[in-house]
């Protein structure tokens, strides 16, 4: 046996190494959707797959570069906080550049700064208790395409109009939305993601349907059947049904009225940037559940200290 062979008890004893570290990248993936859930995140990889294995491989680097990024920097890898974003970076190059060499470059330089950018944000957070998000992934990709020439993501094609009755588009349109947070234009990705979301928790996966659906609502009412059935309305909802109703607030009737109602705000945010000639991504989950955590937060200490 030559030196380079590793032996049978060194092979063991790497084992664990090997799927701990994969562990961390699947966690990573289903923080994407906020869940800390391995088999959610390799559904979601598999959703992305499905629409396109070269789209999966940039967020599979860009989990793995953000992710060894931040152990360098000594940070804390549990749950897959430090994975999503450079995720989502490798996402975005490929949904803007489609072209593997230019994507891989922007995906390791992106994710690399994710933890640093991350953390950086983080101790501005803190101190008013809100969450850091995906607003690493916002900052550096904006930033990021600004450099590669283009003041704003290239538009990906979406899904096509087609002569399919207004319900059937509606209801692609809700999946569609689903696969969008992966800048994914696809329902049947949009499926297969559900299906990892309530890998999750049903409760996950009704907060996502929600704010799909009011989304894909919205943008029929204001837009018509083909432009919701594309999901550019619904992604971002679907992550503030999410946080408010399955995260940050306690199950009850008040957080779901409070996730009916912040979706609707996220659609109106996401109309008001649309004028902004900047990268959208996902501010408006962003601004809205920063926006409504803050509100409740304030109205229980109102509640809890009793009028002045």
């Amino acid at each position: 046996m030559s030196a380079a062979t590793a032996s049978p008890t060194e092979a063991a004893a790497l084992l664990p190494q090997v799927l701990g570290a994969g562990h961390a990248i699947a966690l990573g993936l289903g923080q994407i959707f906020l869940q800390p859930r391995a088999w959610t995140g390799m559904l979601i990889l598999a959703g992305i797959t499905v629409h396109c294995p070269l789209m999966a491989l940039q967020a599979l680097l860009g989990t793995v570069i953000a992710t060894v990024a931040a152990r360098s920097l000594g940070l804390p890898l549990e749950a897959g906080l430090q994975g999503y974003n450079g995720a989502l970076v490798g996402l975005a190059a490929w949904s803007t550049l489609s072209a593997t060499w230019p994507a891989t470059l922007v995906t390791t330089v992106g994710a690399a700064a994710c933890p640093a950018i991350s953390r950086l944000l983080a101790t501005v957070c803190d101190r008013s208790g809100l969450p850091v998000l995906t607003a690493p992934f916002c900052v550096i990709s904006g930033l990021m395409t600004m450099l590669v020439g283009s003041i704003a993501p290239t538009p990906h094609a979406g899904s096509a109009a087609s002569d399919e009755s207004v319900v059937v588009l509606l209801a692609e349109g809700v999946l569609t939305s689903v696969a969008e947070v992966v800048l994914a234009p696809s329902w049947i990705a949009g499926l297969i993601i559900l299906v990892g979301l309530l890998v999750a928790g049903r409760r996950v996966a009704t907060a996502a349907l929600l704010g799909a659906a009011v989304g894909t609502i919205m943008c029929d009412l204001a837009s018509g059947a083909d432009a919701a059935h594309k999901g550019l309305d619904g992604y971002s909802p679907v992550l503030t049904a999410i946080a408010i109703a399955a995260v940050f607030l306690k199950d009850g009737a008040r957080s779901w009225m409070v996730a009916l109602i912040a979706s609707a705000l996220t659609v109106i945010v996401e109309w008001g940037l649309a004028l902004a000639p900047i990268p959208i991504y996902t501010w408006p989950f962003i601004i809205t559940t920063w926006a409504v955590l803050a509100a409740v937060r304030w109205r229980d200490r109102r509640r809890r200290d009793g009028p002045p």
